[in-house]
């Protein structure tokens, strides 16, 4: 992905291994502050010795201010610090045409059959004898975040739904998009001048950071397709409507047990289903490939 020169003497000019750190630095110190921000109403209505698991709506509430202190902050400083406009910076200058969100949404959808065939296999993966307690660690891992989110669904009701919607899919889609699709990627890309490679990093970069490692694969693919998005629409703002619409979906299914036991939405398919899935997948990264070409 090309890089808009930036500004003499600003942190843009300086070497990208110098950028990273200070990008790194800049997380670390306000994932810290807003992690403790994000508490506060905890020991205000509750008390210093509240479980903050107890009360899912300051849940949402602290998950919603951690991921603006972890991703749209530093993000947001990095870009004012790189001495470029932050609009152009991040790409949020440019509002594509409506047709370009359709097309985006509608790529989603064609790659749905992919998405499901990875996660298939990358919910069968099993470490060597050897690798044994890194593989506890990754299953841990993976119970926690799991937890959390039937933590956050389990209440029922409207106001539920749209607060988990505000968080998950509004914070989320927003936050993260600015993180590593704004900020993130225009760094890596100081480092590796093709574009495929520098959408693909940075995409590796954004599953790992999640430590759901077996749902690795199919968060990897959804990385890099929205990375894609930034790279043929100039546009952070395509990327964002998408992962926002795909979260979305994943919060009104998993909050309906019907949709969420379906063993297609949980990704547990059958292997007969896999006969149909392949050759859907293929087809979809054909008919998405078509579309990139000729839309965005």
């Amino acid at each position: 992905m090309p890089v808009k020169l930036l500004k003499e003497d600003s942190l843009g000019q300086a070497h990208p291994f110098t950028q990273l750190l200070v990008f790194l630095f800049i997380t670390v110190v306000c994932a810290f502050v807003f992690s403790l921000l994000g508490t506060i109403p905890l020991h205000i209505i509750e008390g210093w010795d509240a479980d903050m698991t107890d009360s899912p709506d300051i849940l949402r509430w602290a998950q919603l201010i951690s991921s603006i202190g972890l991703f749209l902050v530093p993000a947001l400083l990095y870009a004012w610090l790189s001495g470029d406009d932050v609009r152009d910076f991040l790409f949020i200058r440019k509002w594509p045409k409506i047709q370009v969100f359709f097309w985006a949404l509608v790529g989603l959808l064609l790659l749905a059959p992919t998405i499901g065939v990875a996660e298939h296999f990358n919910r069968q993966m099993h470490l060597p004898d050897i690798l044994a307690p890194v593989e506890e660690w990754m299953r841990a891992q993976e119970d926690e975040a799991q937890q959390l989110t039937l933590l956050l669904l389990e209440e029922k009701g409207l106001v539920s739904l749209l607060f988990n919607l505000l968080v998950i899919a509004v914070g989320a889609g927003i936050t993260e998009e600015f993180y590593f699709r704004g900020a993130l990627q225009r760094i890596v890309a100081r480092w590796a001048k093709n574009p495929h490679a520098v959408v693909w990093i940075t995409a590796i970069v954004f599953s790992a950071f999640h430590l759901q490692f077996y749902g690795f694969l199919p968060r990897l693919i959804l990385g890099a397709y929205f990375g894609y998005l930034l790279l043929w629409t100039g546009s952070l703002w395509v990327p964002v409507f998408v992962h926002f619409a795909n979260n979305a979906i994943s919060v009104i299914g998993l909050s309906n047990q019907s949709i969420s036991e379906n063993p297609y939405f949980a990704a547990d398919l059958p292997t007969l289903a896999l006969f149909f899935y392949i050759p859907a997948a293929l087809l979809g990264l054909f008919l998405l490939w078509k579309i990139s070409k000729k839309q965005f």
